[in-house]
């Protein structure tokens, strides 16, 4: 509906924001305070941390309302059916290609077996 899609907009635009905020202060942040290697690795943990609330909140509000996550992790379940899918077939397909290399060594055993024969 169009209430979803305004939503859904504004969500989407408020994420943008904060990425590139983050993205912004941790360059910033980094440039201004590091003085060695070492100083700019400690500091991207501590920035990559500052990142991480990011999942702690989105869990925290599946915990206080599951309608809020909840198309979130329908898309995740449809994607592992999708994956597993996929594998399934990969595994089937690997099987059909075993098979394949089977009957060339056999043909090409059968080929040598008939020139020797030839050779007789």
């Amino acid at each position: 509906s169009f209430k979803s899609r305004i939503r859904y907009f504004f969500g989407g635009t408020c994420l943008c924001l904060i990425t590139l905020f983050a993205l912004y202060v941790s360059t910033v942040y980094n440039r201004v305070i590091a003085t060695s290697n070492t100083d700019i690795i400690v500091n991207s943990v501590i920035v990559l941390f500052a990142m991480d609330v990011d999942e702690w909140i989105f869990s925290t509000l599946g915990a206080i309302n599951d309608n809020w996550t909840s198309h979130s992790s329908a898309s995740d379940d449809e994607m592992k059916d999708k994956i597993a899918s996929q594998q399934e077939e990969l595994r089937s397909l690997r099987e059909i290609v075993d098979r394949m290399q089977e009957s060339q060594a056999q043909m090409d055993q059968i080929a040598s077996q008939q020139e020797e024969l030839r050779k007789l």
